[in-house]
């Protein structure tokens, strides 16, 4: 795998993401699964780098187990592309698959401070919502990196998987990792695909519910609940 060398911030937001990681009350471990195969995994390499240097910058306030992909790994913490950073939470059950790059590195950063502290930024109404869904669900989240209502919605529903988690939530850059993106013919994002859970090995499962563009997140923990009735029904 490709090495890296340079420092990828500038030293003002190293100083800020050192002291948002200080503050913390706790260390965070992730793991990040990664393919030695450029074909395979063409960011895998700068990934490896963006996780050794927020290492470095946090004093290992936030570590990563940096795995190689194999049958097991992808099976064990249900891994569907590479590279996948998959955050310290009890279940495993909020990833980033891609590069946490452009608009999406500030949810990449809020979610860890979410977990470490337990302080959600959730609505009354919408944390209701959501602790009132009863069945497993899969929600794949599509983004891009300049897209400006991503994040929004990236952050919304990582914080409803933690009020949740029998909520599986994966975000998917849909540039860099386009196979499913193509299958539910996304043209523009955010576009959330709701799924059965039994299904998650399949790629482009048949949606439950669908959620076209951005929804503040009152309406979208309502579609998502409404999924998870849906699927209860058969």
């Amino acid at each position: 795998m490709e090495q890296h060398t340079h420092r990828l911030f500038d030293e003002e937001t190293e100083n800020t993401l050192r002291e948002i990681f200080e503050k913390l009350p706790r260390e965070l471990a992730d793991y990040l699964i990664v393919s030695n195969n450029p074909s395979e995994c063409g960011t895998c390499g700068e990934a490896v780098h963006l996780a050794k240097e927020l290492m470095r910058i946090t004093n290992s306030k936030l570590k990563f187990n940096i795995l190689e992909q194999n049958n097991d790994i992808m099976e064990k913490l249900a891994v569907r592309y590479v590279p996948a950073f998959i955050y310290d939470t009890r279940k495993k059950n909020i990833r980033y698959y891609g590069l946490p790059s452009g608009q999406e590195f500030a949810p990449f950063i809020y979610v860890h401070q979410y977990i470490a502290t337990g302080q959600l930024n959730l609505s009354k109404e919408a944390r209701e919502t959501v602790e009132a869904i009863e069945n497993p669900l899969h929600i794949k989240i599509f983004v891009t990196p300049e897209c400006p209502y991503c994040p929004l919605v990236v952050d919304a529903v990582n914080q409803m998987a933690l009020v949740n988690d029998d909520l599986l939530v994966e975000t998917i850059e849909a540039i860099e990792l386009p196979k499913e993106a193509d299958i539910y013919h996304v043209m523009y994002v955010p576009f959330i695909v709701i799924n059965d859970p039994r299904e998650w090995r399949e790629y482009g499962a048949k949606p439950v519910e669908v959620i076209n563009g951005y929804l503040p997140p009152e309406d979208m923990a309502k579609v998502i609940y409404n999924a998870s009735k849906k699927l209860s029904r058969g």
